[in-house]
């Protein structure tokens, strides 16, 4: 579904990653680990078209809908909640709303092949359950029903942020892209984006500290380490194993090798301090010498 091959970022001197060349499908969820200013919110800034490589490209079919969660909740302030969730799917949105405004002028002018069009676009996309979709992913979210046919202003930071989420996930898209999506959520919240997201027929790519989160939803992990993109076919459990394994051998490999070149210098150190004959018979020659002078 989506491809990366040979990308690559640098911002000045520091490089973040370069030749990656791996492919995201539909399906799969991809945890996206690393250190702290490794590059995993950059990644996905990438593949979202929100920044520009460094080398290398990013290939998304044209007919591919990317849903990304967006932290910029002031765009909504005035808006219902329960419309801010079903914004998310835009083309459906403005279908509606289209449909609505033509019905409303209806008794001056009504252009029927219009109608007909925004009505087709609407049963396509399962227009008439939008509503229910989206009271249900605010409900999993813990937004109470009371609540969502008040404007967004009347949240806390934390659960407009919330929303934002929901919103992300109402647009049913081809494949997510969510960067530490359970920061505002509560235990129940996150259980339940764990079953939505395992539920989800797209590609995942998730950004997250929470590993317990991971590795409930992952059924791959992307690690950005040493400028590199490595991918493990493994929930997060398995690729820590993995990882801390690998860095069990490495360390081994080192100290054997640091090993290695101690007793190489050591022997280079005895064979320089140890008398050659041709050296010893010199030194015995000389002492000779002085010996017969003394006498």
């Amino acid at each position: 579904m989506i491809a990366i091959h040979d990308l690559g970022k640098s911002h000045g001197a520091q490089t973040l990653f370069r030749h990656g060349t791996l492919q995201f499908h539909r399906g799969c969820r991809y945890g996206i680990v690393g250190a702290n200013g490794s590059g995993k919110s950059t990644l996905l800034r990438l593949l979202a078209g929100d920044e520009e490589p460094s080398q290398g490209t990013v290939a998304i079919p044209k007919n591919c809908r990317i849903g990304v969660l967006r932290q910029d909740h002031f765009e909504y302030e005035n808006d219902a909640i329960l419309d801010v969730v079903m914004m998310g799917h835009a083309e459906l949105w403005q279908a509606m709303r289209e449909k609505e405004e033509l019905l409303q002028r209806a008794d001056r002018e009504f252009d029927a092949d219009r109608y007909s069009a925004l009505e087709e676009t609407i049963l396509r996309h399962d227009g008439y359950a939008l509503e229910a979709r989206a009271a249900e992913i605010l409900h999993g979210l813990n937004i109470p029903e009371e609540f969502q046919r008040q404007p967004l202003s009347v949240l806390s930071g934390g659960y407009k942020l919330r929303v934002l989420l929901g919103q992300t996930l109402a647009e049913n898209p081809d494949a997510l892209l969510l960067d530490e999506p359970t920061n505002h959520l509560d235990i129940l919240s996150i259980r339940w984006l764990e079953k939505f997201l395992g539920d989800f027929k797209g590609a995942v790519l998730v950004v997250s500290h929470d590993h317990r989160f991971l590795s409930n939803v992952s059924t791959h992990i992307v690690d950005v380490d040493y400028e590199r993109l490595t991918i493990y076919r493994s929930d997060y459990d398995a690729f820590d194993a993995a990882k801390r394994g690998e860095r069990e051998r490495k360390e081994t490999q080192i100290e054997q090798r640091t090993r290695e070149i101690a007793e190489h210098r050591a022997s280079i150190e005895r064979f320089k301090a140890k008398p050659t004959k041709a050296r010893q018979s010199k030194s015995m020659g000389k002492l000779l010498d002085r010996i017969v002078i003394e006498e």
